[in-house]
């Protein structure tokens, strides 16, 4: 008798068994959840896929010197965490280094179509080209085939862009909107973006970099607030029509530093960077060359708008948006033998021109550039 389990005992002695178990089941089905995936993806529709499953920690490769021709964007709508980042690069398998191609299907200009749209955050972007190409049309203008737009950020959040490759965008090769915030570009290969069809065609959208909005708060939301962008060792130009970076009034905290600019080729726009924003830095950066269309480099100016969006700077609550306030701009290099274009233009109103940090800035001869300091 002293050997028979009991009723209540087997119970207990089941449940000692069974917990440890049910444990190590899920710990295991955790650790598998989690666990970090390659997809290497070969086709556009593979691309696709992935993209609807992938999570945080996965890697999502495609071959490098590959051309992957699609007609609807790429969308980065996931999130990874900061201790679990998604990566989205390319690597080539024939060791040439080269990056994976982006392009319009059949080469096509599509009017509305991005290329590579980011929603979400934590993501670490590289080695990838997005690609158009130039159509030349009468006395010397051109349309462009390809995507409006090279890559868009919409809201986006801690993602790390690098070694990003962009050209012959129809529209701006880089638009970041909308509450996106602490993203860093670094190494990025941005030229020949905009099309200029005719002698009165307006061609000022063909940006760089565009940073937030020229829009206050209205129906369609706002998309004006940007902050905390860092665009770094990167070469701009030459061929790009618009503001190589235009940084909107309700843009702040971006840096733009140890940059190369190249200046040489006909701009549409009158100005390199265009500064509307507050408490943002140019700093160490090199402008290279001109064109008898640039009339100055740095272009810092005053925005307002009618129903301007508001934000919280400086211990202040819920303001209008501090437009032209703040800036440092400093230790840039312009090299430059034409007199006429002028290093900073500033036309800010009195109040806030006294904010502006303008030092170490200096206007030097083209010849004097040594090219082996810019890599």
């Amino acid at each position: 008798m002293n050997n028979i389990i009991q009723p209540h005992s087997m119970f207990s002695f089941m449940i000692k068994i069974i917990l440890p178990l049910l444990s190590v089941v899920a710990t295991f089905n955790e650790a598998f959840a989690n666990e970090a995936t390659l997809y290497e993806c070969p086709t556009s529709k593979c691309v696709y896929q992935t993209l609807k499953i992938i999570k945080p920690g996965d890697t999502l490769m495609l071959e490098g010197g590959k051309v992957y021709e699609i007609n609807k964007s790429f969308k980065l709508e996931a999130s990874g965490s900061k201790d679990n980042r998604i990566t989205f690069s390319s690597k080539d398998k024939s060791s040439q280094h080269r990056h994976a191609i982006i392009s319009t299907v059949g080469g096509k200009k599509e009017e509305n179509l991005t290329a590579i749209k980011v929603t979400g955050s934590f993501w670490d972007l590289s080695r990838l080209e997005i690609s158009g190409k130039r159509i030349p049309l009468k006395t010397n203008y051109w349309d462009v085939n390809g995507f409006r737009i090279g890559l868009y950020l919409d809201g986006a959040a801690e993602n790390n862009i690098e070694d990003i490759h962009i050209h012959h965008t129809h529209n701006a090769a880089v638009a970041i909107r909308k509450e996106s915030h602490h993203n860093s570009f670094r190494r990025m290969n941005i030229h020949h973006i905009g099309e200029w069809l005719n002698k009165d065609y307006n061609a000022h959208e063909g940006e760089g970099f565009y940073i937030g909005s020229s829009k206050g708060m209205d129906m369609a939301g706002n998309k004006a607030r940007v902050h905390d962008i860092l665009i770094e060792d990167s070469i701009i130009g030459p061929g790009v029509l618009g503001q190589y970076v235009d940084i909107k009034y309700g843009a702040s905290a971006v840096t733009v530093r140890q940059n190369t600019f190249n200046a040489w080729e006909i701009p549409y726009n009158e100005e390199i960077i265009k500064l509307a924003g507050f408490a943002n830095h140019i700093v160490n950066n090199n402008f290279i060359g001109s064109h008898q269309r640039l009339k100055q480099y740095i272009y810092l100016v005053n925005k307002k708008t009618k129903n301007p969006v508001r934000v919280d700077y400086r211990g202040l609550k819920n303001i209008p948006a501090p437009s032209g306030r703040d800036n440092t701009i400093a230790n840039n290099t312009f090299y430059t033998d034409n007199q006429h274009v002028v290093a900073i233009k500033n036309e800010l109103k009195a109040a806030d021109r006294s904010t502006t940090v303008n030092e170490g800035n200096i206007i030097a001869p083209l010849n004097s550039l040594d090219e082996s300091t810019l890599d």
